[in-house]
């Protein structure tokens, strides 16, 4: 018996918690709201300072929504708000933007509010040290009437346009990026929400069908949604135009040209760098990077926005670009080159010394055409740059060389030195690796292989280029095995420039004998290749 008493008294409690707030709509009005026993439709009658609201929602048949049985809120301003407001006779979707159902008292008025309009759209709460607001409207004044409330805004609000929308009705002036985003775009049947209305001769349901869109994008950012809040980076066709500029006359430094696989990395890049989760504020923007909700890094040292005319979207903000570049670790998979270049110099510079330094080297240089490769059609043989040793001295055995790129002239194949974007990279090598000796690598002079020397054999990853990021690696069905990796890593190097700046950049190598591999071996070294990864600071 006890126990009934108390699910009586519990059930009380609750009841008369919930009647609180309908006790306070009917019996009372807080501070800053007035109480008037009359209807929404009496109310406009008798204050003619909302005429011309009044008025318009009449023109735009919205008047009817004031006389259903229901409880409404309404947004109203004054006739000289609305004199300077600039809506037409034919605005519906504006006025419907200051309308909602159920009464929404000030107590409900909580700072984040998200409040849905009759079209649809939402338009936000904020409450600051000048008071409440609405969208940037303030609310100067609000009545409680029997069939719901009227708030007073100090301004006309603008309806806000969904995310999707907006981008959707870009200008010609934004077709890249607008047309790479929606192109994607298929429509679906939604079965669940369309009704049946009859079958056709074959037995098939024949439905009132209805449709609606699908975009890779949205599994991850639904920006067409209302009930979650994004920003998005917005850059137009000059910007976009401007970043392959930039990116083109990079890859032409470095004797390369962009090919179609860049160019879609790069469109995939902006797209999935261009979204944020949550509405991003002047203090999240103070941070060097932020990381879009694909995980991209955006870098507010490099990329440029405005910020200061963010346009308001229902759904989320949105800033424009006015500069973008593609980072260095997103466009550039690696860098990589043939230590046996060497071997065309001699075609182009008088003295091939002024590239190449060998010290303590017996005899002369010379490649060497080593066993084939899993890949003939394209280089028929491993070929290596050697030099010897002599294994009665300690005095320094090295060959240090810069970055090499070969290209052909007039039929004839000639090489250049390579530069590079400045930044910090993770350098691999390979050798020719069979009894090879134990080696130090330097990298502009400063030694990378700080935590032990490079123990060059056939049971490491420094045989040749067969490991790491293959063919096979990177495409497993198609790709060829033991082809094209980047080899064994060395260490985290930094390609600078003499003035600090960032930009293009060379460097040179050196590899250094350390110790024989085994008593009794060969002291020669065979170089085959270097290539550079850049690390996640590499921007």
């Amino acid at each position: 018996m006890k126990k009934i008493y108390i699910l009586i008294a519990l059930a009380a409690f609750v009841f008369s918690s919930c009647n609180d707030k309908w006790s306070e709509y009917y019996f009372g009005a807080p501070k800053g709201e007035v109480q008037l026993s009359i209807t929404i439709t009496e109310f406009f009658n008798g204050h003619p300072e909302y005429s011309k609201y009044y008025e318009m929602l009449k023109k735009t048949g919205l008047d009817k929504e004031l006389t259903k049985d229901q409880q409404i809120t309404i947004w109203v301003v004054k006739n000289e708000g609305m004199d300077v407001s600039g809506i037409t006779d034919t605005d519906t979707l504006r006025m419907k933007y200051h309308m909602n159902y159920l009464p929404l008292l000030q107590s409900d008025l909580k700072s984040g509010l998200r409040v849905r309009s009759l079209n649809g759209i939402y338009f936000q709460i904020t409450k600051n040290t000048d008071g409440l607001f609405a969208n940037n409207s303030q609310i100067t004044k609000s009545f409680r009437l029997n069939n719901g409330v009227v708030h007073e805004l100090n301004s006309l609000m603008k309806s806000k346009i969904n995310m999707y929308d907006y981008l959707k009705q870009l200008g010609s002036d934004y077709s890249i990026i607008r047309d790479s985003i929606f192109k994607y775009n298929v429509q679906l049947f939604d079965r669940a929400n369309s009704i049946p209305v009859s079958v056709d001769k074959t037995g098939n349901t024949v439905y009132d069908s209805v449709f609606y869109v699908s975009n890779p994008l949205f599994a991850t950012v639904p920006f067409n949604s209302e009930f979650s809040q994004f920003t998005a980076f917005l850059p137009n066709n000059q910007v976009i135009t401007n970043c392959f500029n930039e990116l083109n006359a990079q890859y032409q430094k470095m004797g390369k040209v962009v090919s179609k696989s860049d160019t879609i990395l790069a469109f995939t890049w902006i797209k999935q760098a261009m979204f944020y989760n949550g509405t991003l504020t002047q203090t999240n923007l103070s941070a060097i990077d932020i990381n879009s909700a694909f995980g991209k890094v955006w870098r507010t040292t490099i990329q440029q926005l405005d910020l200061n005319n963010p346009v308001e979207l229902s759904n989320g903000r949105l800033f424009n670009v006015t500069k973008i570049k593609i980072p260095n670790n997103v466009i550039i998979t690696k860098i990589k080159s043939l230590v046996e270049y060497w071997e065309y110099q001699e075609k182009v510079y008088p003295d091939p010394a002024d590239l190449y330094v060998f010290k303590g080297m017996v005899g002369t240089p010379s490649t060497f055409v080593d066993s084939a490769t899993p890949k003939p059609a394209v280089l028929p043989n491993y070929i290596t740059l050697n030099i010897s040793g002599n294994t009665a001295t300690t005095d320094e055995f090295s060959m240090e060389f810069p970055p090499l790129e070969k290209y052909v002239e007039n039929g004839v194949t000639k090489v250049r030195v390579m530069e590079v974007p400045t930044g910090e990279y993770n350098l691999y090598m390979g050798f020719h690796s069979a009894g090879h000796p134990f080696v130090d690598i330097f990298f502009n002079d400063v030694q990378v292989n700080t935590q032990g020397t490079i123990a060059v054999d056939l049971s490491t990853p420094w045989n040749f280029d067969r490991v790491n990021e293959t063919d096979k690696d990177l495409n497993p069905i198609s790709g060829i095995a033991k082809w094209d990796g980047l080899g064994g890593p060395v260490g985290v190097v930094h390609v600078v420039r003499a003035d600090g700046e960032a930009g293009l950049a060379s460097f040179r190598i050196k590899v250094k004998f350390n110790a024989l591999e085994a008593a009794g071996g060969v002291k020669s070294l065979r170089v085959y290749h270097w290539a550079l990864k850049p690390t996640a600071n590499n921007y």
